[in-house]
């Protein structure tokens, strides 16, 4: 099991007037749930939450401690407040080290390719994939290196080499990205220009005859 302790604390009052308070004393409400327990309360420090998030990210098995007995229990849900960007509530599932589970792992790309110093650019389309294994098996992310890509190439899912113990649920077709110029190829059509150099351009269709004397 994956040591990293996350510091919580059983809440004893519930209700949004409670919640408001917690909020505005610096911990977030939330809730711990799971197989084989109660739906139970809890508060975590605002500022230990944000540097579990940084440092471990969202699908890492946490141990905590509720009533002298340590869970493991994975950060299922965050609500956060769209204006203020500020953790609102947050769901803690409790997990069997023996069952697989899903999860979302975000897609971390690294490496630069060769056409990228010349202008390319790479296009992500897909930040996350959703990946099925023990809990403790499930990675922080996935990292995917395009130093090798040439210009027009598509990464697919299928193009993910994971470990064994490791399945991927998306369609192995998804595109996660693509590399593309950054400006459009254009073709070189060498198109002949027959108008003399000294001709007089016609503007309108207004044709006059001129009567000899």
């Amino acid at each position: 099991m994956n040591n990293i302790n996350l510091n919580v604390q059983v809440r004893n009052t519930i209700g949004n007037g409670s919640a408001n308070r917690l909020r505005n004393s610096g911990y977030i409400p939330g809730i711990v749930y799971g197989k084989d327990m109660e739906p139970t309360p809890i508060q975590i420090k605002n500022t230990d939450l944000f540097h579990t998030l940084k440092n471990y990210g969202q699908s890492t098995v946490y141990s905590i401690t509720l009533n002298e007995q340590n869970i493991p229990a994975v950060i299922q849900d965050i609500q956060v407040d769209p204006i203020k960007r500020e953790f609102l509530h947050v769901d803690l599932h409790r997990v069997s080290l023996d069952e697989e589970r899903e999860a979302e792992v975000p897609v971390k790309i690294v490496g630069k390719s060769k056409h990228e110093r010349n202008g390319a650019v790479f296009n992500q389309q897909l930040s996350h994939i959703t990946v099925k294994g023990l809990p403790q098996d499930i990675p922080e992310y996935i990292q995917v290196n395009i130093s090798d890509m040439e210009i027009g190439e598509c990464l697919k899912i299928g193009d993910l080499v994971l470990p064994d113990n490791l399945e991927i649920i998306n369609d192995s077709n998804e595109i996660i990205g693509s590399l593309t110029p950054s400006k459009p190829i254009t073709e070189d059509l060498n198109l002949k220009d027959d108008t003399p150099a000294n001709a007089v351009p016609i503007i309108g269709n207004d044709e006059r005859e001129t009567n000899a004397t």
